[in-house]
């Protein structure tokens, strides 16, 4: 299985559905269902960019605890956005548990990868949730 690469687009539409809701959240409107179902889609077909270079650095072991983690968070943050009873804090307590994952996963990347990040996505990830 190419975990990897499933890390990287689980960590992505995460990202997405983040952004999605700071935009909307500005606009005093929700996330639109097909925003979160594309971010669904996303996370669930394994990303090809950068995969090489991670799985070259972390274990597969590693790799596949980390696709685990990436994946509880994800689905978490997908369930908010789709339950129509879920409050704003509901949503914003799964934003900040799923940006901490963004980071700690980047964090666990560069730390197997000489301290840096080894794709231009991943280092927009890192910038964009203060990483």
């Amino acid at each position: 299985m190419d975990f990897a690469g499933l890390i990287i687009a689980g960590i992505s539409a995460m990202g997405t559905l983040i952004q999605a809701y700071y935009s909307a959240k500005e606009k005093n409107k929700n996330i639109p269902p097909a925003t979160v179902k594309a971010a669904e889609k996303r996370a669930n077909t394994p990303l090809k960019i950068g995969t090489k270079k991670v799985e070259a650095v972390i274990d597969d072991e590693l790799l596949h605890t980390l696709n685990a983690e990436v994946y509880q968070h994800q689905q978490n943050l997908l369930a908010v956005f789709k339950d129509d009873k879920a409050d704003r804090k509901a949503k914003e307590r799964q934003i900040r548990a799923a940006e901490k994952e963004i980071c700690r996963v980047l964090r666990q990347i560069k730390k197997y990868n000489d301290q840096t990040l080894p794709t231009q996505r991943l280092k927009k990830l890192w910038t964009s949730h203060g990483c």
